[in-house]
């Protein structure tokens, strides 16, 4: 059933991400009896982004993160599920823009810059950020402003084929390393763009939205 009702795709996505990650059985194990707490995470992520229309850091979701010793893995394979259990319901491009935002936040504020303290299982390892280089020039994450713009799917910063060298840059930070999920965000994308210029050469559309993917992690 489709709605665009975004209160009602909050409740429907989080309920759908949470079965995902039920059926995901080393996440799952990571999760255990918490499940119902990272649902509580998952709303607080889609809220903002849905009903709010805003990116913001998502403190429950960071907080249980660290609780759980969740690893940047396990998390970008929640984010995998988060997304895909929202694209579903078709909330449009800049929906799912803020809600990769705020999981780009998120990871950024779990695993970048932070060094492991001795027999502490809750401190993780910088792997991404370090290597981001991108993250380093968008410090703070603001509502993007390289939107792309239905039906004609240009870029409403620079009028240039969406997404443009900038927005490129700015889903690497954005996402923050998170390849999957910035993969089925941009797979929405394509997606939404083939119904809307039907004339787009398949080959072309599938290099423009998803050929300049970093094939190593970013």
């Amino acid at each position: 059933m489709e709605t665009k009702d975004p209160t009602y795709i909050v409740r429907l996505a989080t309920a759908e991400a949470l079965r995902r990650v039920a059926g995901e059985a080393d996440l799952a194990g990571i999760v255990g009896t918490r499940l119902s707490d990272l649902g509580g995470g998952l709303r607080e992520v889609l809220r903002y982004a849905l009903v709010a229309q805003r990116v913001v850091a998502p403190t429950r979701l960071i907080a249980l993160c660290r609780e759980l010793a969740l690893g940047p893995d396990a998390f970008d394979l929640l984010g995998h599920h988060l997304l895909g259990a929202v694209v579903g319901y078709r909330p449009g491009p800049d929906a799912l823009v803020r809600v990769g935002g705020a999981l780009g936040l998120a990871r950024r504020e779990l695993f970048t810059d932070r060094h492991p303290a001795s027999g502490d299982p809750h401190r993780f390892p910088a792997r991404v950020g370090r290597r981001n280089s991108a993250a380093v020039r968008y410090r703070s994450v603001k509502p993007p402003e390289h939107l792309p713009s239905p039906p004609s799917w240009t870029c409403t910063g620079c009028g240039q084929e969406w997404p443009c060298a900038v927005k490129q840059s700015q889903l690497l930070a954005e996402f923050g390393g998170a390849r999957a999920a910035l993969a089925v965000y941009l797979g929405s994308c394509l997606l939404a763009a083939a119904r809307d210029l039907p004339g787009l050469p398949l080959a072309r559309a599938r290099n423009r939205f998803l050929g300049w993917l970093p094939r190593r992690p970013f």
